[in-house]
């Protein structure tokens, strides 16, 4: 199951903290409130803090995002392995 919280930060940025694990089933929710934001013009930013799983489907809708669009943030080792991010230290 996957629970998502919406956090807006400010005008042009909304950050979505995710909790649980995100299978094909429920990556459409996310992608519906990444689109949400996007038609408001707005960057998103993907909290993965409380993530401890994604599938292969997962993965690759949300890498469809480019960086200036969605960022991801706050990522474990495994989810930054499986989405490809390069170590970014304590994110």
């Amino acid at each position: 199951m996957l629970r998502i919280t919406e956090k807006k930060h400010s005008a042009n940025k909304t950050v979505l903290f995710l909790e649980g694990k995100i299978f094909q089933e429920w990556v459409k929710e996310l992608e519906t409130e990444i689109e949400k934001g996007l038609k408001k013009g707005k960057k998103i930013v993907l909290d993965f803090s409380k993530v401890s799983y994604l599938d292969e489907e997962a993965v690759k809708r949300i890498n469809q995002y480019p960086h200036q669009e969605v960022e991801k943030r706050n990522c474990s080792l495994f989810i930054r392995t499986m989405l490809g991010i390069e170590d970014q230290g304590d994110k």
